[in-house]
């Protein structure tokens, strides 16, 4: 793909982040957040919870850093306050001190992938400006997690809950019966807290066993990762999540990238190798160029792709990939669109833009066309 149009392409998606941030003083609960999606109709516009805000966060502090505008680091300074009020201090529930909620600073519980998602900005917002707060915080999330993020069997709960709603409201959906495909993606984050720290304690044996046990229990035999029962290790015939963790392995891959850095097991890139042959097929089985209907999982793909460049020999996929980069920002709404939808990627093809893609597509062209290279990385 062209450079400059690549790069045209990210500064809409860039600005639509920066165009659409909450910055009314007035309205202190929202200061700072970017849209999980953002549709058409006002009444269908949505803030995003902890996971979204960090994903914009590090999309701010490359746009930072390719395009120079100032405009995008203030952004980035926004955001982390809002994020920062998301982290519980609270001497009443010492259990749980350094966790992060889930959507405002009264959620009574967390995703626990998400909330590994919003430590992974605080030390990516560090690792941009130094400012060593930010580590400490993601530091104190991932002790939090050693603590209470797990089931017994090692592998990451879906959901804590900090504490009971009052009378019959309803809370979130948790469902702590299964074992959810996307913790392949914590891994992550704690590779890069233990680049970061040198402290190996990150990348100890419950780091170990979730990169084993993706491979061998969550990956299925068509090279796709799906949610099982922990009870019987089976997938279930209704998956809680509609499906959405196929060729968008939530950064899963990558994940077993980073595990290889650490224990250089053969098996790791097996199941990396075994994925992307998967996908691949499907985007075969598709005239739209896609590897599936949301359109998050071209960057994902291709992201691991570029990153594992230096230890898997991959067929030569050019043209397909090619393809699926031309597929993607077909899904870019235009510049003269609405300001809520204008730059932002329509995932599903349903007429509302998504921060996930969006902000997954933004990291993948700045790194591959911008030359920043430090978000999403599996080195």
């Amino acid at each position: 793909m062209d450079t400059q149009k690549a790069l045209a392409s990210a500064r809409l998606m860039a600005d639509w982040f920066v165009n659409n941030q909450a910055t009314d003083r007035e309205q202190e609960i929202l200061l700072g957040t970017f849209y999980y999606f953002a549709g058409r109709d006002p009444a269908k516009r949505y803030r995003g919870a902890q996971w979204n805000q960090a994903f914009g966060l590090m999309c701010m502090l490359s746009a930072w850093q390719v395009f120079g505008d100032q405009k995008y680091l203030n952004a980035a300074q926004l955001i982390v306050r809002e994020m920062r009020t998301l982290q519980i201090f609270n001497p009443f529930m010492p259990e749980h001190y350094g966790a992060i909620r889930e959507q405002s600073a009264k959620c009574c519980c967390c995703y626990v992938r998400d909330s590994l998602s919003g430590a992974w900005g605080f030390l990516e917002y560090y690792r941009a400006t130094g400012e060593r707060e930010y580590l400490r915080r993601a530091e104190l999330w991932a002790e939090w997690f050693l603590r209470k993020g797990m089931d017994e069997t090692g592998w990451p709960l879906w959901g804590v809950l900090f504490e009971k709603l009052p009378g019959n409201m309803a809370s979130w959906q948790v469902c702590n019966d299964m074992h959810g495909s996307f913790q392949g993606g914590c891994l992550n984050f704690f590779y890069h807290l233990y680049l970061e720290t040198g402290d190996k304690k990150w990348v100890g044996g419950f780091f170990e066993h979730i990169a084993d046990y993706f491979c061998s229990n969550i990956q299925q035999e068509d090279g796709f990762f799906r949610t099982i029962e922990k009870s019987t290790g089976k997938v279930p015939a209704d998956d809680p999540q509609g499906n959405h963790h196929r060729g968008n392995d939530d950064l899963g891959t990558l994940g077993l990238l980073c595990a290889y850095r650490i224990y250089p097991k053969k098996s790791y890139l097996d199941a990396i190798t075994k994925f992307l042959d998967a996908v691949f097929a499907k985007q075969k089985e598709r005239e739209d160029g896609q590897f599936e209907e949301s359109c998050a999982a071209v960057p994902v793909i291709l992201n691991v792709i570029h990153e594992a460049a230096d230890v898997l020999e991959l067929p030569e996929r050019s043209r397909e990939i090619e393809t699926a980069l031309t597929a993607l920002l077909s899904r870019q709404f235009p510049a003269d669109d609405d300001t809520a939808l204008a730059g932002g990627l329509n995932e599903l093809a349903k007429d509302y833009a998504c921060s996930r893609s969006t902000s997954y597509a933004l990291l993948y062209l700045l790194k591959v066309y911008g030359g920043d290279d430090r978000f999403l990385r599996g080195k």
